[in-house]
């Protein structure tokens, strides 16, 4: 019920591009007390300012229909993630927006293709 909750809200923003459940409620560890972790990807025309806010309003939005704080949802923007979260969010994460589409495809493509850079640059470094 909750992750339908969830997947409605991120249909529902239309420069949403990705959304993947991360953290101990997508390995089904999570307690009462636990948090909800998501990976997102806003469309790039929007600005910084635009994002930050879009991302501020999904937040509450998120909070709302789950009946928690705000402080209880973290947003982590895939744009700006470093490799090592890419990673989980690549191997770990349950897709809940963007399946099917050039935005994951991208995602999946470039993240992947750093691993293997880094996988190389780490056996073969002096």
């Amino acid at each position: 019920m909750e992750l339908q909750l969830v997947r409605d809200v991120f249909e529902s923003e239309p420069d949403l591009e990705l959304a993947i459940l991360i953290g101990s409620r997508q390995r089904g560890t999570a307690t009462p007390a636990s948090d909800w972790d998501f990976a997102i990807q806003w469309a790039r025309y929007l600005g910084f300012a635009e994002t930050l806010a879009a991302t501020e309003r999904l937040r509450h939005r998120l909070a709302k229909g789950l009946d928690v704080a705000p402080a209880r949802i973290d947003l982590i923007d895939l744009a700006a993630a470093r490799l090592a979260i890419r990673a989980v969010v690549a191997e770990e994460g349950r897709l809940l927006k963007g399946d099917g589409t050039r935005a994951w495809s991208h995602f999946l493509t470039r993240t992947w293709r750093e691993l293997e850079d880094w996988a190389w640059e780490s056996e073969h470094a002096a």
